[in-house]
């Protein structure tokens, strides 16, 4: 793949003309030129058909005059000639009209070739469709063709009048007027198209490169600050699209710097937390040495101690797992909800003495999960919730765990009794090291691993109720 600075690709104006052509500017100009050939058409087909029909009627009132004239002229021999000379004048071969269903024929040259093969145009009743169909007919005719035309008269009363026509002289005015027409036409639509394409050009295609060209050194380069997103104070689309990319931008920045600053943090804590795990390993060598003292106060002391220092070590060995990235992807499959829930409250429950489990899952129940993670979320869950009713005082202690489906999910809810979460740790319960029962030893990443583990395999968990009466967490997943 060549790179966008490459002298192959510069050189070469088949793929630049290709990258124009798939830009927005090219499909801009292809549209133009459609909307300039479209334009074309709709005035050129009516403005052939109108000459056509205006030529023709033309004929046919000098051939009605001049028919006209001649029934004026008192001497036959003049008349002959001039009736040559007026149809000649009309290139027209013959003259007829029809008053009261009699056909009367007014002029006729007896010089011109008897056809019998005439071609119709029936202007008395014709639709714009039909004119423009004749206009074309002629446009494109071999030569030779004599044309039948039938309009109402214009100067006399009559239902029709009828002339007989060679059709070469209109075929030759039809062609020089096409011509001129196409030209001064195309000009006017070229212009007018140049200057749209022109006026769109710099008022969208133009942001809309610099905004994409911006983004694209964004992405090469987020922590840049010396790349700029064009704002602008305009309304539309192209003004919001600017603002929000220049926002977002200003966004991610942020969140690199604050990310470099945790990687730092992190990799200090990492550092602190292993030689703290070495200082609390002595610490517990000390503590089971003062627990053999023969000290009263000392041997009663020392079990407290041993607790403090067992939670500050669990303490610092989840902070250090939380922190490594390494939690492996989910993989996917089908999981019976009853088994999997027997087995997690199973591991979960032991040394929880009192508590009684009711699980009520639907029949067949089964979604698309993680078994392992999915274990993994309900120990957590259900050994918060035996936690949380083991210590409060109500006589209830029964822990259900009711799973159904819903509208092809898979819902699971873990139910307590116990005394809900406080209201002012319920937005950031799924925090990292938010615990809402810090008194049990708890580290508070539980509830931020669950929630991980959860939106990994496509679901989600949340606190759906919480009080005086209980709380409900909800884990919500696929269902097979």
């Amino acid at each position: 793949m060549t790179a966008p600075d490459d002298p192959r690709r510069r050189a070469s104006p088949w793929l630049r003309a290709w990258e124009f052509a798939s830009s927005l500017a090219g499909r801009l100009l292809a549209l133009t030129a459609l909307a300039v050939l479209t334009g074309e058409f709709l005035i050129f087909a009516p403005a052939l058909a109108g000459y056509h029909e205006s030529w023709l009627r033309e004929r046919i009132n000098l051939a009605q005059i001049a028919s006209i004239a001649l029934a004026a002229s008192p001497d036959a021999d003049i008349a002959d000639s001039l009736e040559y000379e007026l149809l000649d004048r009309a290139e027209v071969q013959r003259v007829a009209m029809e008053r009261e269903g009699e056909r009367i024929l007014l002029l006729e040259d007896e010089r011109a070739p008897i056809t019998e093969q005439l071609v119709t145009y029936d202007y008395k009743d014709a639709t714009a469709m039909q004119r423009f169909s004749w206009a074309l007919q002629t446009f494109f005719a071999p030569d030779g063709r004599v044309l039948r035309v039938l309009a109402r008269p214009r100067y006399e009363s009559g239902e029709f009048i009828e002339i007989v026509i060679n059709e070469a002289p209109l075929k030759r005015a039809l062609n020089d007027f096409a011509s001129r027409f196409a030209r001064i036409s195309m000009l006017i639509l070229i212009a007018a198209g140049a200057l749209i394409y022109m006026t769109l050009s710099a008022a969208f295609v133009r942001p809309m490169r610099e905004l994409t060209e911006a983004i694209e050194r964004f992405r090469d380069k987020p922590e840049d600050v010396s790349i700029a997103f064009p704002r602008s104070a305009r309304q539309d689309e192209i003004g919001r699209a600017q603002r929000a990319a220049a926002d977002m931008a200003e966004q991610v920045r942020n969140a690199l710097r604050q990310k470099d600053r945790l990687a730092a943090l992190g990799s200090a804590v990492a550092r602190i937390g292993h030689d703290l795990r070495n200082m609390l390993a002595t610490a517990q060598l000390v503590a089971d040495r003062l627990a053999q003292s023969q000290d009263p106060a000392v041997r009663q002391l020392a079990p407290r101690l041993e607790r403090t220092i067992d939670r500050a070590a669990g303490l610092a060995a989840s902070t250090l797992k939380y922190g490594r990235a390494d939690e492996e992807p989910p993989v996917l499959q089908r999981v019976e909800v009853a088994a999997i829930v027997d087995e997690a409250a199973s591991d979960a429950l032991i040394g929880s003495e009192g508590i009684q489990l009711r699980a009520e899952i639907e029949a067949m129940l089964a979604c698309i999960a993680d078994p392992d993670h999915l274990h993994r979320i309900l120990v957590n869950l259900v050994r918060n919730a035996a936690q949380a009713m083991k210590d409060h005082a109500r006589r209830d202690k029964t822990l259900r765990i009711r799973g159904t489906r819903v509208e092809g999910r898979c819902e699971i809810e873990v139910i307590d009794h116990g005394p809900g979460v406080p209201e002012r740790l319920r937005e950031r319960l799924f925090e990292p090291f938010v615990s809402a029962a810090p008194e049990a030893g708890g580290t508070g990443l539980g509830l931020a691993i669950a929630r991980e583990l959860t939106r990994a395999m496509g679901g989600e968990l949340e606190l759906t109720r919480t009080g005086a009466e209980g709380s409900t967490f909800q884990i919500t997943l696929p269902a097979a």
